[in-house]
């Protein structure tokens, strides 16, 4: 079918394109698929409650021509759990992301989305998304942590991130309600676990492998693990009425996605978030906290935290202005204040999730003595904290903590 060109004028060209864009979007559409492929992709140690495969697809377009795609399928490690993290994550695909790519359009904003698009979903027992692999994104090395310009360039994105999230939740268009709690809180058996080992683990390690002169330092983080939790729910209570987003919630190496600049393989240039199953209603500060302190190495934040949380402030004030909503971020005065703030926090990230990001063994958590009833440390893996690699890193972190009061 052909249409000719007609401008005389506006409702006849607007029947003119109408034409052509039903025919493109036929013509580009999937008759059928003739052939299928499937691959696990998810590797040990980057993901703990799912499996990740690769579907390759031989298919042919309405058009005629012969083409090739491929998905991503989730799902659930043990199909006899229930799986309550893909409810949320659907939600969050289905509802949320939706909103945020009609509000750019609404605006017309010109960057790109920062998530993968969800295809559908069998429930919740498997979700298919976009392969990003085939738009040219792949996932940084866990284990070397992210260097100063992959940390500016998240902290940037999660700024646009949130910022949009913020104005959902000023329209009415997002509910905390209409999403769970963060991990943390409020307090479950889970949470109870990870917290207490974490501090329990490390505490052993310090010890026992530590050289001599932190066997004091051990005993302050043993005492610690009997207080953790009080501790980290008061924070939470500190932060219910601060800066309200839709946090990405699990905000890790291994959940987002780089483009590498075509003439330095080294300079990220765009990055794409996933794994949205633990998203939550909260404080700006709690995936700015997790991301910082857990995926960039420790020298390079130490050595540039004022930047990278003045990308941050950055890019949430001028979305938020370009929204519509100018003058309601933050500060940079209250970003850094908040940090602040949150460190008893931010130490736990760093002594309990970080060696596990750069772990090079792939079990750092076993998730069946999480859920088991053994002695909380025995969720942890103590191999990376004995790590020579992950002691020389955190060490003036531990010692900066010490000496203000926060251990």
């Amino acid at each position: 079918m052909t249409a000719s060109y007609n401008a005389a004028n506006s409702q006849d060209e607007r029947g003119w394109l109408e034409t052509l864009l039903h025919k493109y979007h036929h013509d580009e559409a999937v008759s059928s698929i003739v052939g299928l492929s499937k691959e696990d992709v998810g590797v040990k140690g980057d993901n703990y409650s799912s499996q990740i495969s690769r579907v390759t697809l031989q298919l042919y377009l309405n058009s005629g021509r012969k083409s090739k795609k491929t998905l991503i399928v989730k799902s659930p490690i043990n199909m006899e759990i229930p799986m309550p993290l893909f409810k949320t994550e659907i939600k969050v695909y289905g509802t949320i992301l939706k909103e945020l790519t009609a509000l750019m359009r609404t605006h017309q904003d010109p960057h790109d989305t920062l998530w993968c698009e969800m295809i559908g979903h069998d429930e919740y027992k498997a979700i298919v998304f976009e392969d990003l692999k085939a738009g040219n994104f792949q996932i940084a090395d866990r284990r070397k942590l992210l260097d100063l310009n992959h940390g500016l360039l998240v902290l940037n994105s999660l700024g646009r991130f949130h910022a949009m999230t913020h104005v959902l939740l000023c329209k009415g268009l997002l509910d905390k309600n209409d999403l769970g709690g963060h991990l943390f809180s409020p307090p479950t058996t889970l949470s109870k676990r990870l917290l207490e080992g974490g501090f329990q683990q490390l505490s052993c390690v310090m010890d026992e492998f530590w050289p001599p002169e932190w066997k004091e330092t051990a005993k302050k983080f043993a005492r610690e693990s009997k207080l953790v939790e009080e501790k980290v729910l008061k924070i939470f209570e500190q932060f219910k009425d601060s800066f309200l987003v839709m946090n990405h919630g699990d905000c890790w190496t291994c959940n987002m996605m780089f483009k590498y600049c075509p003439y330095d393989e080294t300079m990220p240039i765009a990055v794409k978030f996933f794994d949205f199953q633990i998203s939550n209603v909260n404080s700006y500060i709690f995936d700015v906290t997790l991301f910082t302190y857990v995926c960039i190495r420790p020298d390079e934040r130490r050595q540039n935290m004022d930047r990278l949380l003045k990308e941050y402030q950055k890019s949430l004030a001028s979305t938020l202005e370009f929204y519509g909503m100018p003058g309601v971020a933050p500060t940079l005065e209250q970003v850094h204040a908040d940090v602040k703030s949150i460190q008893y926090l931010a130490m736990f990230y760093s002594t309990a999730f970080l060696p596990a990001s750069m772990a090079d063994s792939s079990e750092s958590f076993s998730m069946e003595n999480i859920l088991g009833t053994c002695e909380p440390k025995h969720a942890f893996n103590p191999a990376p904290l004995k790590s020579e690699k992950f002691r020389k890193l955190i060490e003036p972190d531990i010692r900066q903590w010490e000496k203000q009061g926060v251990l």
